[in-house]
């Protein structure tokens, strides 16, 4: 097991989530790293809310064919900035990592089955 200093108390205890310095009572958390918290925020909205919001605008823009394909390009970039891959040094255990490559390919493909139908509507294919 690796060792890390207690930030409290400079105490040598166990790296692991959880554990409790005999010294000073400092427990090793989530987010020990001030650094880390942020950018796993920011992913965390770039997961969740930045996809609901291309569904928003994927079906308001779906009234034409130039507003659709801007629609299209956000989602593109929306999808490509959410990508698991590009964030995989956020993750700390690999239930983590599974769960939102699960999310990101639930989301996604449901996005591009709608973008299929309204291509379909609007006949562009």
């Amino acid at each position: 097991m690796k060792l890390i200093s207690c930030p409290e108390c400079e105490n040598q205890i166990l790296e692991r989530m959880g554990t409790i310095c005999p010294k000073c009572g400092h427990t090793v958390g989530y987010f020990n790293e001030s650094e880390k918290r942020p950018k796993y925020g920011k992913f965390f909205a770039l997961s969740v809310f930045l996809p609901f919001l291309s569904f928003l605008i994927i079906i308001i823009s779906s009234i034409n064919k130039i507003s659709f394909i801007f629609g299209v390009i956000f989602f593109l970039y929306v999808a490509y900035k959410s990508c698991p891959y590009l964030h995989k040094e956020l993750f700390i255990t690999k239930f983590e990592g599974i769960f939102f490559w699960g999310v990101w390919i639930l989301v996604n493909s449901l996005l591009l089955s709608m973008i299929y139908n309204v291509l379909n509507k609007l006949a562009l294919v």
